[in-house]
């Protein structure tokens, strides 16, 4: 695992909304991040959406479950934990794809994962988020 992946998987991981100037040190200025709610290209933007993300919900945690990297290049496989008064507690399995510069710092980081799944937590929503993803399964 390259030196900036590690870095920025042990960010993730220990991040709290005490230490969010972290995520400085290991990205780009231009970074680019988006997300199934959000896209952004600037540093700044990136830990302001993190920061609101601290706001909304509790207890929230990463953790990478697996990683491969190279030439600059690294998919994480993770899991989200959370909760909030809204949802209760949840969690969602997600993937990011990554690129580093020469310097290593995190240029882009994209995220993929269902976002219904979050959206099923949501009363009222949730309820119809289900059925129209009862109705759209396959079924034998």
């Amino acid at each position: 695992m390259g030196t900036w992946l590690a870095t920025y998987i042990d960010v993730l991981e220990t991040l709290s909304p005490d230490n969010l100037s972290r995520l400085k040190a290991c990205t780009a200025e231009q970074i680019e991040f988006k997300d199934p709610f959000n896209y952004t290209t600037t540093q700044d933007d990136f830990i302001a959406l993190m920061a609101d993300m601290y706001s909304r919900l509790d207890h929230v945690r990463f953790e990478v479950n697996h990683s491969i990297e190279r030439e600059g290049e690294a998919f994480i496989e993770w899991t989200f934990y959370a909760e909030s008064t809204l949802t209760g507690k949840f969690s969602f399995v997600g993937t990011s794809r990554l690129k580093s510069d020469q310097a290593g710092r995190v240029v882009q980081h994209f995220d993929y994962w269902d976002g219904s799944t979050l959206m099923e937590k949501i009363p009222l929503i949730g309820f119809f988020i289900k059925r129209l993803r009862n109705q759209l399964s396959h079924r034998e």
